[in-house]
């Protein structure tokens, strides 16, 4: 939503401490100074950003993990390609024939449980360039987009979104019916479909790769701000795709390649039709064994040295949680194998990478029940680190581990205590913020950049770039 309807209007009491003592012998409370310091803070938010409704959250994550296949050190996690480093080429047209989609309404019936069909499943970059083809998609009202993830992609790709340039004939050279966004999906009694071809070159070789569904209720609520970050994540990785088997090969799909067609799921009847698509090239599918999700969240925080600069830079730390899924499989009398259990996920390790320090005064993480502290691992103290001048997004100051795995995404048990010098001297202790309070540390995915000095984080203008709608 926009923050018009996230920081209400009128007016509003004052907040009460978002800050704990240390003790009694150094308590932020009873410092009159600092006790200033923070009625600033509040009071400058309130100017800049409007006064907060009470029941705003300060964790801006969308709780989207990742997934890869192979267990992977924190200390080895490296990016190895951008954004610009493949490319992709969309041709209309592709003509999907009668037989094909025959094939395909035989293989998977509309409304039968057709998920013993296949397994959770990933695929590998071929040497060449490969192909996505949409073939069919259905009624539902759900609105989704195809996205890839490829292991070694600095961000996932996404393919194709519902209805775009998909349309079906049914009748032999007859009127091209479109589909669309919403509940106009390729009849049963199609003769042909015309789709575009997704090609893809450049990405790395032989790099594990895997499709998934960012699916909303309705294309409506794709196009509303309150709830376009509010997705499902379908993946093959989570059995909401099935690779059909023995797949019948398109004409048009030129003689030596591969077809792999796939069945999507995007609610529960499990019918894996709502859409289907093929790939081709030398992409091979590969039965998932054991699968990794890792999960990543960015905190933000302001120290108190400044009340008015808002830049959440002054320490800026990716918490992180990675999770172990076992799959094993039978195999039945007709030599056909399905997935008969799944074990876990088991939580395997937690770590912390300090990406930016632009506050002058030490302070020391707490995340769980783990200790990090600036003066240690990054001294001098007082020197800001990576919020100035080139910022190096990709820079990883410190890393640590989370010894005893306590860190809690849910709950956000992360801790910072600040130690101040001079006019500013004592301890304060800044909380992950509860609901409607002034933040001083806010939650956010890994994507997001955080500031130059003094530049404070989008807000209040009621625009697309707002961080709070």
């Amino acid at each position: 939503m926009k923050i018009k309807s996230l920081l209400v209007c009128g007016s509003m009491a004052v907040l009460g401490a978002a800050f704990t003592s240390c003790s009694k012998d150094i308590a932020f409370d009873n410092d009159a100074y600092a006790a200033q310091k923070k009625g600033e803070y509040e009071a400058n938010f309130v100017k800049k950003y409007g006064q907060v409704d009470p029941n705003k959250s300060w964790d801006l994550s969308s709780m989207q993990p990742s997934h890869s296949l192979t267990p992977h050190e924190f200390s080895t996690r490296a990016v190895t390609r951008g954004d610009d480093s493949f490319t992709k080429t969309v041709t209309k047209g592709f003509v999907i024939e009668q037989k094909v989609l025959a094939w395909m309404f035989k293989n998977i019936p509309a409304g039968k449980n057709n998920s013993g069909m296949g397994n959770p499943f990933y695929m590998t970059v071929p040497l060449n360039s490969f192909t996505v083809v949409p073939i069919f998609q259905g009624n539902a009202r759900y609105y989704w987009q195809l996205w890839m993830h490829v292991d070694g992609v600095e961000k996932d790709i996404k393919v194709w979104e519902k209805g775009d340039n998909l349309g079906y004939r049914t009748v032999a050279g007859g009127t091209l019916t479109p589909t669309g966004t919403e509940q106009a999906g390729v009849s049963r009694s199609a003769v042909e479909v015309e789709a575009p071809a997704i090609t893809f070159s450049g990405l790395p070789q032989n790099a594990a790769m895997y499709f998934y569904l960012k699916k909303w209720d309705s294309f409506s609520d794709y196009n509303n701000d309150a709830l376009k970050t509010q997705f499902t994540k379908l993946s093959s990785m989570d059995q909401k795709m099935l690779a059909l088997k023995n797949c019948i090969k398109p004409a048009a799909v030129p003689e030596g390649n591969i077809v792999n067609i796939i069945g999507c799921e995007d609610a529960g009847d499990n019918d894996y039709e709502d859409l289907v698509f093929m790939v081709y090239g030398i992409p091979t599918i590969t039965e998932v064994e054991e699968m990794y999700e890792t999960y990543t969240k960015r905190y933000m925080v302001e120290d108190l040295g400044t009340t008015d600069d808002f830049d959440f830079n002054d320490i800026v730390v990716d918490v992180s949680q990675e999770t172990k899924t076992v799959y094993t499989y039978e195999v039945d009398e007709n030599q056909r194998k399905h997935l008969k259990d799944t074990d876990g996920p088991t939580l395997m390790r937690q770590w912390a990478e300090v990406r930016a320090a632009g506050g002058t005064l030490d302070f020391t993480l707490k995340i769980g029940s783990t200790l990090w502290t600036k003066s240690e691992h990054l001294a001098p103290a007082s020197q800001m680190r990576n919020t100035s001048g080139s910022i190096n997004y990709n820079a990883v100051l410190d890393r640590f581990i989370i010894e005893g795995k306590d860190w809690n995404p849910a709950a956000n048990n992360i801790t910072i205590t600040v130690e101040g010098r001079g006019i500013n001297e004592g301890v304060q202790e800044i909380q992950f913020p509860k609901r409607g309070e002034i933040p001083m540390i806010i939650a956010v995915d890994k994507e997001i950049r955080w500031m130059y000095e003094r530049q404070g984080v989008p807000g209040g203008t009621g625009t697309e770039g707002d961080w709070w709608y």
